[in-house]
């Protein structure tokens, strides 16, 4: 299945399927194309107004085609901030995205949205995918989402892009940030409907798999279809057990501070030194970056590791991290949309035996879960083929969505 037709104009949910085809075209997903535009993040008094809410947008939208592959394919793009809600505290804050318009005139009722949930770029505030010419490798996936006459919104997530820290894999914020996308692009885009969908990658399909769940709360006002969460990093507390063991694989240990860094965010008191030492920790900060020398930096620290680097110090540390780490896994709450989560049997970051323990926990909360579980497939990118067309042929014409939970 190729996604190449245009049906601008025309409902966009049956062509949903096309997601599941080109995610391939996200392999780039930590490699930029340019340097990014920084200067714009900081140009803007980014504080909430009094009576500001949720959604609002954070200064004027910026119409822009710095993304070269779209400019023939999309007929507006833009960058725009606008206000999330900081569940730590409850204070707006803002946050940064892209949003995209496919030419043609929108349908009765006008365009449903389609939020993306971007895969690991990085914790770096400079790692914003909207920074990036390229989309820090999802350029690809929104021109296919454009052909098949989506609006869609890509939100860099809190910390990337605008001030702050980035709570890397902690769900809550992120969950927000997804939704209130959604609400601010209804704002920056006319004929817009107040149905949407959402599908994330990785630490996308973490976020979007919890957005799914506050969608009914957090969410009033929109009507979410559906989601897609492929290879998402649902259960991540069995990390601590296999670092305690000296068993993680080298996708894991790249993978390692990001998630410390996330979880530092949430619990200052968390000391680095107590999870990670020798050449890991020297080149600790090189992971939390996203330009292409990182990429090399990477590679050769993760050759040059061994379990001793990165065992917690005593069995008290390795309990503190599996809290920490069960904070942030999911489900957290009974879904209030149809989902589909895709993962494979060979991803070395998240194994698959933590995913089907994490579907297994949210049939029991009464989600509605279509589960694809694919063969011989790394983390983060999988073709699952045509299995998604009965699942968004039931969603969009109301029929109960094919459901793997017992």
């Amino acid at each position: 299945m190729k996604a190449t037709s245009r049906h601008i104009g025309r409902r966009p949910a049956p062509v949903l399927v096309a997601l599941l085809v080109v995610t391939a075209l996200l392999a780039a997903a930590c490699s930029s194309s340019a340097s990014p535009q920084s200067a714009e993040r900081t140009s803007l008094d980014l504080t909430a107004p009094a009576g500001a809410s949720a959604g609002d947008l954070v200064g004027s939208p910026m119409e822009t085609d710095a993304y070269i592959a779209l400019r023939r394919i999309a007929d507006r793009t833009v960058r725009f901030r606008y206000l999330s809600t900081d569940p730590v505290d409850g204070r707006l804050i803002p946050v940064s995205a892209a949003a995209f318009v496919p030419p043609g005139r929108a349908p009765a009722g006008g365009r449903q949205i389609l939020a993306v949930g971007h895969p690991t770029t990085g914790t770096a505030g400079n790692c914003a995918p909207s920074l990036y010419g390229n989309l820090l490798g999802t350029v690809g996936l929104i021109a296919s989402l454009l052909e098949q006459g989506f609006v869609v919104v890509q939100t860099d997530y809190q910390g990337l892009g605008t001030p702050g820290p980035h709570r890397y894999l902690d769900p809550a914020p992120a969950a927000n940030n997804i939704i209130d996308s959604v609400r601010a692009t209804r704002t920056v885009v006319d004929g817009t409907s107040d149905q949407w969908w959402g599908f994330g990658v990785s630490q996308g399909g973490h976020a979007m798999f919890h957005a799914n769940e506050i969608a009914a709360t957090y969410g009033r006002g929109l009507r979410l279809r559906g989601t897609v969460s492929m290879s998402p990093a649902l259960d991540v507390a069995p990390l601590a057990d296999a670092m305690a063991a000296g068993t993680l694989s080298p996708d894991q240990v790249a993978f390692l501070p990001l998630v410390l860094t996330g979880l530092k965010t949430i619990h200052p008191e968390l000391v680095l030194d107590d999870y990670v030492r020798g050449p890991l920790r020297a080149a600790f900060g090189v992971f939390l970056e996203c330009n292409d020398a990182a990429i090399v930096q990477k590679q050769a620290v993760v050759e040059r590791t061994r379990p001793e680097d990165y065992r917690p110090v005593d069995d008290a540390a390795t309990d503190r991290l599996r809290t920490w780490l069960r904070e942030v896994s999911l489900p957290q709450g009974r879904a209030s949309a149809p989902m589909l989560v895709a993962y494979s049997d060979s991803d070395d970051v998240i194994p698959a035996p933590w995913t089907t323990a994490a579907i297994d926990r949210g049939c029991r909360l009464g989600d509605v879960i279509t589960a694809i579980r694919v063969r011989d497939q790394p983390h983060g990118i999988l073709d699952i083929g045509s299995a998604a067309t009965d699942w968004v042929m039931a969603v969009q014409s109301g029929r109960r969505a094919p459901n793997n939970c017992p």
